[in-house]
C-alpha cells in the first residue's frame, strides 16, 4: 500500500512539473512574441514619423517657393510695398518651418530611443539569439593591392595577381 502511495505521488509530481514547464514555455513564448510586436510596432512607428518629416519638409519647401516667386513678380512689377510684406510673410513662414522640423526631429529621436530601449529589452530577455560570429575577420582595413604597394592588404600575393577585387575575401 505504501509503494503503491509513493508511486502515485511520483507520478502526481512529475505530471504537475510536466505541466509547469509547458506553462512557463507558453509564458516564455508568449513574452517573445509580445516583444517582437512591440519592437516592430516601434520600427513602423520609426517609418511612418519619417514619411511625415519627408512630406512637411516637401510641403514647406514648396510654400517657400511660391513666396519667393510671388516676391520676384512683385519687384519685377515695381510694387515694393507687397514686396517687403511678402518678405515678412516669407521670413515668419521659414522660422515656423524651421520649429516644425526641429520638432520633428526631436520626435523621431525619442521614437529611436524608445526602439533601442526596447530592444535591448527584447536582447536581455533572450530574443533574438545573437547572430553568428564570422569564423574570420580581416580587421587590417586595407583595401586590396598588391603587396607593397598603396593600399597593400596583407591577403593579396605580389605581383598582377593583387590588386583591386583580389582580396581572398573577394575573388572573380
Amino acid at each position: 500500500m505504501r509503494k503503491i502511495f509513493v508511486a502515485v505521488s511520483c507520478i502526481t509530481f512529475c505530471f504537475s512539473l510536466i505541466a509547469g514547464a509547458g506553462k512557463l514555455c507558453a509564458q516564455e513564448n508568449a513574452s517573445n512574441t509580445d516583444l517582437k510586436q512591440e519592437v516592430n510596432s516601434d520600427k513602423q512607428d520609426i517609418k511612418a514619423a519619417h514619411q511625415a518629416m519627408k512630406q512637411n519638409a516637401q510641403a514647406a519647401r514648396t510654400e517657400e517657393k511660391q513666396l519667393q516667386q510671388q516676391i520676384k513678380d512683385a519687384v519685377a512689377s515695381g510694387d515694393m510695398a507687397t514686396a517687403n510684406q511678402l518678405k515678412a510673410q516669407l521670413k515668419s513662414t521659414h522660422q515656423e518651418n524651421v520649429q516644425e522640423k526641429k520638432q520633428d526631429i526631436q520626435n523621431l529621436k525619442a521614437q529611436k530611443k524608445e526602439l533601442r530601449q526596447d530592444t535591448k529589452g527584447a536582447r536581455r530577455a533572450g530574443y533574438p539569439p545573437p547572430p553568428p560570429r564570422p569564423l574570420r575577420v580581416d580587421r587590417d582595413n586595407n583595401p586590396p593591392g598588391p603587396r607593397g604597394g598603396p593600399g597593400t592588404n596583407w591577403e593579396n600575393p605580389a605581383g598582377p595577381a593583387g590588386g583591386p577585387g583580389a582580396s581572398p575575401d573577394r575573388r572573380k
